[in-house]
């Protein structure tokens, strides 16, 4: 029953998410630079020295725009990503819930309202990971790490290569996951040597050579840092999204802090630093 219950959300999810009806080509010129995204991968362009922007190798999946040379690639590693993340959702509502059936129903009206959108598609790995780790993963003796954990490290690195601010969530969370699988649990950080292979071996495989990798991080923390300066807050009403996320936000840490502190103990602050990366 869960298996087949488990195929139908992950059918449901690719429905909601996978972009049916995609983003035609010419798009505005102010979504242009999503269209150079496709192009770069076209020409084998590298990351920071032919073009200097915060998107990595992997950028081209952030959107839905069509694009003939990368659009089949564009689908089959977002659908990927999208199984991959609701597999792993389904398994941790089986342990969330005692009930299947409100597991079932938690889960489908989540499926129900997502809808795709660059950010919150990739950032679903950290999140799911460091609710995973730190709250789920039996931490009663066991050091081997889950397959639920394992399977959302790897999405990790990959989605690090698709965006700047990305890499920089995903770095922050794994260093606080290496300090209690070295601090805590006593045991050797396996977790970041797989994120770094698969982080490597995806750079390789995308045609980026490592000693440009350097080069990609320093242009990108550059134009990352300005970024927000030259955002104009010109726009009416703008004070009010501002507040509600930094209010959001500061439920979410709260919530969070509390959970961890529950379950944690002494030890808790390390997973609020490692959940506070993703706000970055």
């Amino acid at each position: 029953m869960w298996f087949v219950a488990g195929i139908l959300i992950v059918l449901l999810t690719l429905v909601r998410t996978l972009p049916w009806i995609y983003r035609e080509i010419p798009v505005s010129s102010d979504n242009s630079w999503d269209v150079a995204l496709n192009l770069f991968v076209q020409r084998g362009s590298l990351a920071g020295q032919d073009y200097v922007f915060t998107f990595g190798p992997l950028g081209f999946l952030y959107n839905k725009t069509f694009f003939p040379a990368t659009f089949n690639l564009k689908i089959l590693l977002q659908a990927v990503f999208c199984i991959a993340t609701t597999t792993v959702m389904i398994l941790q509502g089986k342990k969330l819930f005692a009930n299947p059936f409100l597991t079932v129903l938690w889960i489908y009206c989540l499926v129900s309202l997502y809808g795709f959108f660059g950010d919150v598609f990739f950032l679903a790995a950290p999140v799911l990971l460091a609710n995973q780790y730190f709250f789920l993963d039996d931490r009663d003796g066991k050091k081997r790490a889950s397959f639920e954990t394992m399977l959302l490290v790897c999405l990790l690195a990959l989605s690090a290569e698709v965006k700047f601010t990305f890499f920089v969530a995903g770095v922050w969370l794994m260093a606080f996951i290496t300090l209690d699988q070295v601090l805590i649990k006593r045991a050797r950080p396996t977790l970041l040597l797989v994120f770094t292979a698969v982080f490597v071996l995806a750079w390789l495989l995308a045609g980026q050579p490592l000693v440009n990798l350097p080069t990609y991080l320093a242009t990108s923390l550059v134009v990352a840092s300005g970024h927000s300066e030259a955002m104009s807050y010109s726009e009416t009403n703008w004070q009010w999204p501002i507040c509600a996320t930094i209010i959001s936000t500061g439920l979410l840490l709260l919530c969070f802090a509390q959970l961890a502190f529950k379950r944690l103990g002494k030890a808790f602050p390390i997973a609020v630093l490692a959940e506070s990366g993703v706000f970055f």
